[in-house]
């Protein structure tokens, strides 16, 4: 007789926080650069695989997208500031973009 093992690995969420750099903004009809946080709340099987889910988030975000005008030359950079799992909390939602000056 065969035993069938489960190979399911449960999904836990997980906040990630984003951090942006040197990111050409359009807002309010001027451009500067800017950096970024955003905390990005997923739920995934790994924290490798929620920082991915993350990234994919904010890149895909179509407001974003628009605002973001860098040239070929001067590209921005987006990396994972903390990664952090958490208790289940459906009322979470993502945060907006919290956008402060690059240092120069």
């Amino acid at each position: 007789m065969f035993t069938k093992t489960s190979n399911v690995v449960e999904n836990r969420d997980i906040n990630i926080v984003m951090h942006g750099e040197n990111f050409l903004i359009a807002k309010d009809g001027k451009e500067s650069f800017m950096s970024f946080f955003k905390n990005v709340y997923v739920e995934a099987s790994s924290s490798d695989d929620a920082e991915d889910y993350a990234i994919q988030r904010v890149v895909s975000d179509p407001a974003f997208r628009v605002m973001v005008k860098n040239p070929p030359d001067k590209p921005p950079a987006l990396s994972i500031a903390e990664t952090n799992p958490m208790e289940k909390d459906p009322t979470l939602v993502d945060s907006e973009f919290i956008f402060f000056a690059d240092p120069a």
